[in-house]
């Protein structure tokens, strides 16, 4: 796809924001290096304007950091900035759990429990499919936390997702992990179940620092 096409199929402060997210995702950008406008612009076929709007939807988001006299750089994620990350989404989609208890519908409930008897497999037979296990880990959370039906929660979350797709090389699943999360979700399917908004919440919340907890070691072990 040219760089032309690439730019007019959506606004560009937007594009440019997901191209350059994506290249820090994936490595092409490393911590702590700078992100030159003149070059991006360069690069991209266009002005430093909406190169210099996208970078700061990024500052804000978490990705960047423009820093006096040196402007853009990658901002390194430390194990301070992972803990907030994870204490804020263990208590919205905590949150989203509770708001949803009332409105999830039994169709919701059944994928909930199909997604958790795939995990169950990869668990059993499989537990290095970490793209897969990721992929069904988020879709387990986006059903109850679009069940919600609050439209700024769901907006707020999506935010966060963004930052940690950064952790992604980080994750990676094994059978004792992947083992615990068939557990952790079937609390969460039976608070559901049940109609609890307080044990919903707490088991979400429960499972998500459980989560970090994982992480965490395999952090400080590396």
């Amino acid at each position: 796809m040219s760089q032309e096409v690439f730019i007019e199929s959506k606004p560009l402060r937007e594009k440019i924001a997901d191209k350059i997210r994506t290249d820090i995702i994936k490595g092409v950008y490393k911590n702590g290096e700078r992100l030159v406008e003149p070059k991006l612009a360069k690069n991209l076929g266009i002005s430093r304007t909406p190169i210099r709007e996208a970078l700061r939807q990024l500052e804000s988001e978490g990705f960047i950091e423009i820093v006096p006299r040196r402007g853009a750089i990658v901002k390194e994620l430390t194990i301070k900035d992972i803990d907030d990350l994870y204490a804020i989404k263990a208590n919205l989609e905590g949150l989203a759990a509770r708001q949803a208890v009332l409105k999830i519908t039994e169709e919701q409930i059944e994928i909930l429990i199909n997604i958790n008897k795939k995990f169950r497999d990869i668990a059993e037979k499989n537990p290095h499919l970490t793209d897969e296990y990721l992929k069904d880990n988020i879709d387990f959370h986006n059903i109850f936390i679009a069940a919600s039906d609050n439209e700024k929660l769901v907006g707020i979350l999506d935010g966060l997702a963004k930052n940690f797709q950064r952790l992604k090389s980080m994750l990676v699943s094994d059978a004792g992990r992947a083992a615990t999360a068939v557990v952790e979700h079937k609390k969460i399917i039976d608070a559901f179940v049940s109609k609890s908004p307080d044990l919903a919440e707490k088991s979400v919340r429960d499972h998500i620092i459980s989560s970090w907890a994982y992480l965490k070691d395999r952090i400080k072990s590396n």
